[in-house]
């Protein structure tokens, strides 16, 4: 074993500090990618280092006992919760939520015939915004919701009148004032 005694896997640390000497010895910047193409030595290096690390991965379950008893646990745990849920999600009773804010809706837009060819088109942007419009209103129901802007006018309207009016008379009052005076 040598140097590394409590090394599990030491073809991949091997590899691995051979690939990082080799970089010291030439400065070489590890985040430098292309130069793998470039330098052969290097490009060997880098795949006898991936190498290592596949061998690692695919045997990586037998390796690591402790781990996997580990990961069993978990999943056991796992299945208890779900099943815990279910029971509860069973026993409470069901209530619906409305959500907040507009839902997402995906349109699948159909074609359109084209007056001047006379064959079948996709939609332009124009036609898909006045498509989406019609199917939202149809999804309402054909209404609107601006609740404020039907009662607001309605009551506007008649204060509004009755503020004309009496600036009307204001005016006239004073325009019949500078008559007079234009006269005498």
């Amino acid at each position: 074993m040598g140097k590394y005694p409590k090394e599990k896997v030491p073809e991949l640390y091997a590899a691995k500090r051979a690939l990082m000497a080799y970089l010291k010895d030439h400065n070489i910047d590890p985040s430098d990618t292309k130069r793998i193409q470039t330098d052969p030595e290097l490009r060997k290096l880098v795949y006898k280092l991936n190498k290592e690390r596949d061998k690692v991965m695919a045997n990586y379950p037998a390796l690591d006992k402790s781990n996997n008893i580990k990961l069993l646990k978990m999943a056991k745990e796992d299945k208890k919760a779900k099943k815990a849920k279910k029971v509860k999600e069973a026993e409470a009773p069901k209530t619906e939520k409305k959500k907040q804010g507009r839902a997402v809706t995906k349109y699948d837009y159909p074609q359109v015939k084209d007056e001047k060819t006379g064959k079948m088109r996709d939609m332009t942007s124009a036609e898909k915004k006045k498509y989406r419009m019609e199917q939202r209103k149809a999804a309402n129901g054909g209404t609107t919701t601006s609740k404020k802007k039907d009662k607001a006018p309605k009551e506007a309207p008649v204060e509004n009148k009755k503020k004309k009016a009496s600036k009307e008379e204001k005016s006239s009052k004073k325009k019949t004032k500078k008559v007079k005076k234009e006269e005498d």
